[in-house]
């Protein structure tokens, strides 16, 4: 456990270039990769940058919701608010233990918050989308310590595109 005995979990989807943004949007829409994302996160508590909740555009239901910005004076309905990433975890520790998911808080984006979070990070919950999709946000590079656990692979109906849903363990 990396943070006060809590698992740290990414969940991202990013595509062969590791790009997970474009315009604030995710470039794809791949309705199995939501409903993974919700049964992973839901009844839990997830950390994210004010850009990701914004391009969300509502905080997430069945989860307590942790955004970061710099901006004092910035607040959004069913949000909780940090300044830094540290502040965010420090202060969502008693909100996992009186989660669904005691154990465990979800950094769920944007790419400087990945990036920011790599070191304390226990677990890696990708969804790998077989797109080579020009953006403009980036999950950073998968550290050598991270080993793949599980894998299963998926071809989207509506749009046939391939994807993966893999865990990574530290």
């Amino acid at each position: 456990m990396a943070f006060q005995d809590l698992e740290v979990v990414h969940v991202v989807a990013m595509d062969q270039q590791r790009c997970i943004g474009k315009g604030n949007d995710l470039p794809w829409h791949i309705s199995a990769d939501l409903k993974h994302f919700k049964e992973i996160t839901q009844g839990g508590v997830v950390v994210m940058g004010r850009k990701t909740l914004e391009s969300m555009g509502r905080a997430l239901p069945k989860r307590v919701n942790w955004v970061i910005t710099r901006d004092p004076e910035w607040s959004f309905a069913g949000t909780k608010v940090a300044h830094s990433i540290e502040e965010a975890l420090h202060q969502a520790v008693a909100d996992v233990k009186a989660s669904a998911k005691p154990d465990t808080v979800f950094i769920i984006g944007g790419g400087e918050i990945f990036r920011q979070t790599m070191q304390i990070t226990d677990r890696l919950e990708l969804t790998h989308i077989e797109l080579d999709v020009q953006g403009d946000a980036y999950y950073p590079e998968i550290p050598a310590d991270f080993k793949k656990v599980a894998s299963a692979q998926h071809i989207d109906d509506k749009s046939g595109i391939a994807f993966e849903f893999a865990t990574y363990q530290k």
